[in-house]
């Protein structure tokens, strides 16, 4: 009887510890600006948190990153493209002009799917690659193991060219009290977290 109170009370001081304990939240999203100076990322949110299948229609938010250098990844690459989706006929982009993320009809030239990066057509190519007579953009999203030529509308020609790049998707774990600082940071576009 001693006992089980006595397992009782290491459980309740156990769960009351916990309790009291800030273990802080977790961020993702596509990266649209990264300021090197100030170390500064800024993303748009991943509404759903599936990988295989993101949403980037959430909130726009910056944090700072960690100050130890032992708590970030590889630096993020910006880029305003957000989604191909090709069944529907849009690019989703964040507008630095506007500063919103916006759906934009587009006409499909060409589409090719099931194309693995190890693919000739894909391997050795950087992407976006841009044909400025026809106004198309070629892009591979390796998500989606898609191939796609786009042709740009003419009310979007003005934008930069980075628009239609994909930037890097990112994590951030912070505590909400943290005013947007970093505790850490993972590129997971450039990190093989299977690699030993």
């Amino acid at each position: 009887m001693k006992r089980t109170t006595l397992n009782l009370l290491v459980a309740a001081a156990c769960m009351l510890g916990l309790a009291a304990c800030d273990f802080g939240s977790v961020d993702q999203g596509r990266t649209i600006a990264f300021n090197e100076q100030t170390q500064t990322v800024t993303i748009v949110r991943d509404v759903k948190h599936d990988q295989q299948n993101p949403e980037y229609t959430g909130t726009v938010v910056s944090y700072k990153l960690p100050s130890n250098p032992e708590e970030v990844g590889p630096l993020p690459k910006a880029g305003g493209r957000l989604k191909l989706d090709a069944e529907n006929n849009l690019v989703i982009i964040f507008n630095p002009q506007t500063n919103s993320v916006e759906r934009v009809p587009v006409v499909f030239t060409d589409i090719r799917k099931d194309i693995p990066r190890s693919h000739p057509l894909v391997n050795k190519v950087k992407f976006p690659v841009y044909d400025k007579e026809k106004n198309t953009v070629t892009e591979y999203s390796g998500r989606q193991k898609m191939l796609a030529t786009f042709v740009i509308p003419q009310d979007k020609l003005a934008l930069p060219e980075s628009v239609w790049e994909a930037g890097d998707d990112v994590r951030v774990y912070y505590k909400e009290n943290a005013a947007h600082q970093a505790r850490r940071f993972m590129n997971v576009t450039k990190t093989n977290i299977f690699k030993k």
